[in-house]
């Protein structure tokens, strides 16, 4: 419809730039990447550049190590096994250019706000992590009048369900999905857990885990897609 926005979201394409459906509004939740490689960024921005979306709005995720230029030098930068010489602020620079990039802040598209956080609880001293005592005042920070929250992690108890290596848990954090709840938006859509992958609902809000590939790193799942009423004509 005319006065609709479709949204395509996707998250944990570990380098598997697959063909998308229409839309308006594409969003990928993070782990675009497997370790934050140069190649394996520069390879996304090629196929991010060629998609035919309106709008692409993008945050990074844990495996995208790059794209935290804070820590990327003075740590994450070991975790690639051969020697890294490129510039990672100039290659976050490149993404940048080529999509709307959210690290803890919003942007509003006909009407509607869209905050958006590559952060998630700490796991293995990867990219963007939160320790879990910090988590209550970090989130603190998400804009109350957000209609969409797109984070790389989850909240607790939706698509968090960790069912590999043995384990068989629910790793989402509780702080994340206190404030969701208080805040009430349409959708908040993450990643992360790919055994999580689907939606759910509570209080009204739906829950999208948006990973597209299994816990085998294998592309499994599908983009999901919804439509949402512009609140303005821009």
């Amino acid at each position: 419809m005319e006065n609709d926005l479709t949204f395509v979201c996707i998250s944990d394409t570990h380098c598997y730039n697959i063909p998308l459906p229409q839309g308006d509004v594409l969003i990928h939740c993070g782990d675009f990447t497997k370790s934050g490689q140069k190649e394996e960024t520069l390879s996304f921005i090629q196929w991010l550049k060629k998609q035919p979306f309106k709008y692409k709005i993008v945050i990074a995720g844990n495996h995208d190590i790059s794209m935290d230029t804070e820590n990327y030098e003075s740590k994450l930068k070991q975790i690639h096994h051969k020697v890294c010489n490129f510039d990672a602020q100039e290659l976050l620079q490149q993404l940048k250019d080529n999509c709307i990039y959210l690290v803890n802040q919003s942007v509003i598209i006909d009407g509607i706000k869209i905050w958006g956080s590559p952060y998630s609880l700490e796991f293995c001293e990867w990219a963007f992590q939160i320790k879990k005592n910090d988590s209550e005042q970090f989130w603190s920070q998400i804009e109350k009048d957000s209609d969409i929250i797109v984070t790389h992690g989850p909240p607790l108890n939706h698509g968090d369900l960790v069912n590999n290596w043995g384990i068989k848990k629910n790793v989402g954090d509780e702080e994340l999905l206190k404030q969701v709840l208080k805040i009430k938006p349409k959708y908040h859509l993450f990643g992360h857990i790919h055994e999580g992958y689907g939606i759910t609902e509570q209080e009204g809000v739906k829950f999208i885990n948006c990973s597209l590939v299994n816990k085998n790193l294998k592309v499994s799942n599908a983009p999901i897609i919804f439509r949402l009423p512009k609140k303005q004509n821009i």
